[in-house]
């Protein structure tokens, strides 16, 4: 038994001892910083409006005309062109596990803990160019893993293109 102990605790050194470590350059990002500068570039890029191609709530499509209009920390949903009659909220962009997050906050829901939906939407996000993917929990209770919104899932993915300035005259 003790000849047996000692080459378990030899392997296991010997495993541990042999693992190779590459030098980080002083001058390198570590992941949080590379994570916080990909987050500041994206809010940037966000800014505009961008025009629904497609959604999916909860296993089925769903056709509008709808808009989200990005400015500074703040965006507009639009609905059929009513710029002046969208909703406004706050959105907050953050680094996921997976894809990053983007918390839409509409008004403060005191009940969100009870699980009534509304308020606030926890989401991710995939910014490609012109092209942005959204899926969000619409009960705003955990951020989803992917971009999929199953039947009887309550989530909602939403598929835009990035809409050219001149592309619209009602602007805001």
């Amino acid at each position: 038994m003790r000849t047996f102990t000692i080459v378990l605790l030899a392997g296991a050194m010997l495993s541990t001892g042999c693992s190779r470590t590459t030098p980080v350059s002083a001058a390198a990002p570590s992941a949080a910083e590379q994570s916080a500068s990909n987050i500041a570039d994206d809010h940037d890029q966000l800014q505009g409006t961008w025009k629904m191609d497609r959604a999916t709530f909860s296993g089925q499509p769903m056709m509008n005309d709808v808009r989200w209009v990005f400015d500074g920390d703040h965006m507009t949903v639009v609905l059929r062109g009513n710029y002046q009659g969208g909703v406004k909220s706050d959105f907050q962009l953050g680094a996921g596990d997976g894809p990053n997050t983007i918390l839409i906050k509409h008004f403060d829901n005191p009940l969100a803990a009870q699980g009534y939906a509304g308020g606030s939407y926890t989401g991710i996000y995939k910014l490609s160019g012109d092209k942005l993917r959204v899926c969000y929990d619409m009960a705003g209770r955990q951020y989803p893993k992917n971009f999929d919104a199953p039947k009887g899932s309550g989530f909602m993915t939403y598929e835009f293109t990035r809409e050219k300035p001149e592309q619209h005259a009602d602007g805001m």
